[in-house]
């Protein structure tokens, strides 16, 4: 009996954590095609020719590389971030307030055949995820 109660308390403890927990969720396919609409139709990085999604195993960073000759070729660091933050305040939109990415980067890049993560000659820029999430999903 005595035996039993350390194990009581501990499943007691993991469960009471595991209550809080987001589940982890991947990009759902339909999800990608309305981010890669989103970019190429709605013309959230105006000139993008090609998409690439990617994200990592725990689910939380996503990196998105576009194929994007205007924005690599100018390598304007102020337009790279807009881009950046339009990207993820779209990608906020599409995944919703119960998003578990919690970083994602934007990756410009000028082969449209790259799908390395993050491609050797990409150009990257930080999203903003989280603080992205405060704005638009804010805590009641």
């Amino acid at each position: 009996m005595k035996k039993l109660i350390p194990f009581a308390i501990l499943s007691v403890l993991i469960f009471a954590a595991s209550c809080g927990l987001k589940e982890q969720k991947k990009i759902d396919m339909t999800q990608v095609a309305q981010i890669e609409d989103s970019i190429l139709q709605a013309q959230i990085v105006p000139s993008t020719t090609a998409i690439h999604i990617y994200q990592d195993n725990d689910f939380t960073n996503a990196y998105i590389i576009i194929k994007n000759d205007a924005l690599y070729k100018g390598k304007d660091n102020s337009k790279i971030q807009q881009a950046a933050v339009r990207t993820g305040v779209m990608l906020c939109h599409v995944l919703g307030p119960d998003m578990t990415v919690s970083k994602a980067s934007l990756v410009i890049s000028i082969n449209d055949r790259n799908e390395d993560k993050v491609p050797d000659d990409g150009i990257t820029a930080d999203m903003k995820i989280d603080s992205l999430k405060k704005v638009l999903f804010p805590a009641k």
